[in-house]
């Protein structure tokens, strides 16, 4: 760092002169970690409806607090005294667990929620899956479609000012520490931007198959099986390889990512879980689903249950089903969900084990609508 000409704009990127920026930072007092965190609470909690001067009508009734789970026809099911159990990875909780995840409860009106509808448009968007029995109508499919990008394209926006809350983090390190650990913002931020303008492209599509009446826009497997699951989920990502290793898409060409879309819906005697696809060819959520659907069907939830939980940080668990799970069985779901954890955004990397048995219904059925 010595020699640089303290009225250059800073190394590190900030647009700040150095002198205002990172001269003498070794000697700084560190920052308070949990404003960074305040901030980033925040950032998540902005209402803005998703729909929004988007071909969808106009808004009314003001932004809601909106689940990608549904509430009465999903978590309550699988619900004891009103809550379930998710892994949780909050700052405060990785700290008094010495940095591992932890399972804790949570009320189904505060499960999987996020503010990114209006009254309006959450009522008439996705009544079809709030107010009739999932059936696997094309229609259906879209509009769990749709809520799950809106949920992923809001997650990322509010993801986008984290380089700037944390800039000031490596107060108090030596040099090369501090360039280290602002290169690995920069990480972040690439891969968040990336992610975001793929979510992005994909919303807009998704929109547009709303606005025109076009289901068929995506594809999608619908696996039923013969008694309710003891979880619920919901969430989107872009797979890098599919079931079994193999690459789909390796993220570095020009081509955008496309994503996989996961659901699943509880019944009083049964459920199912939809995978959907923007239906192109080679799509990457149409090769994972035709080899799911190729496992016996005494193995097609464990497989959907454990890639889920590897890529969705979205899932709920019965809490009497998970307290009743062996120690091996935890172990293995605590390795998938930790390997998913992982900020510069690598490919989990961790194994499905469908040898290690779940207690999970079969399969009674794959169809596509």
């Amino acid at each position: 760092m010595k020699g640089r000409d303290r009225n250059a704009p800073c190394w590190c990127g900030s647009g700040k002169k150095y002198k205002k920026c990172h001269l003498n930072r070794d000697d700084q007092p560190k920052d308070n970690p949990w404003s960074a965190v305040d901030v980033n609470r925040k950032s998540f909690a902005k209402k803005k409806c998703c729909a929004r001067d988007v071909g969808l009508g106009p808004c009314d009734g003001g932004v809601i607090k909106a689940h990608t789970v549904s509430r009465g026809p999903n978590l309550a099911k699988i619900a004891e005294n009103g809550h379930v159990l998710h892994y949780t990875a909050t700052v405060q909780d990785l700290n008094k667990n010495g940095g591992k995840l932890s399972v804790k409860k949570v009320g189904i009106k505060d499960a999987s929620v996020f503010y990114g509808f209006c009254g309006k448009h959450d009522r008439e968007l996705f009544s079809c899956i709030e107010n009739e029995p999932f059936a696997g109508r094309p229609d259906q499919c879209l509009a769990v479609a749709y809520r799950t990008i809106s949920r992923e394209l809001y997650g990322k926006d509010a993801a986008a000012h984290l380089r700037e809350t944390l800039r000031g983090a490596d107060k108090g390190m030596q040099p090369f520490e501090q360039f280290m650990f602002q290169k690995m913002l920069d990480d972040i931020n690439t891969g968040n931007e990336a992610a975001r303008r793929e979510a992005k492209v994909t919303h807009d599509v998704l929109t547009s198959a709303l606005v025109n009446n076009q289901p068929e826009t995506i594809g999608s497997y619908v696996f039923e099986f013969e008694s309710p699951l003891p979880f619920m989920f919901a969430g989107a990502w872009s797979p890098f390889t599919d079931f079994y290793g193999n690459e789909l898409q390796n993220g570095y060409s020009e081509e955008l990512l496309q994503q996989i879309f996961v659901s699943s819906f509880a019944g009083d005697e049964r459920a199912m879980v939809c995978i959907s696809w923007r239906d192109i060819g080679g799509a990457p959520g149409k090769v994972i689903a035709e080899q799911i659907k190729a496992l016996a069907a005494d193995q097609q939830a464990s497989a959907l249950f454990q890639i889920v939980t590897k890529h969705v940080e979205n899932i709920f668990f019965n809490p009497n089903w998970y307290e009743g799970l062996g120690d091996k069985q935890k172990e293995h779901l605590n390795r998938l969900v930790t390997d998913g954890v992982d900020i510069i955004g690598s490919v989990p990397s961790s194994p499905v084990r469908l040898e290690i048995d779940f207690q999970l219904p079969i399969a009674s059925r794959t169809f596509q609508p």
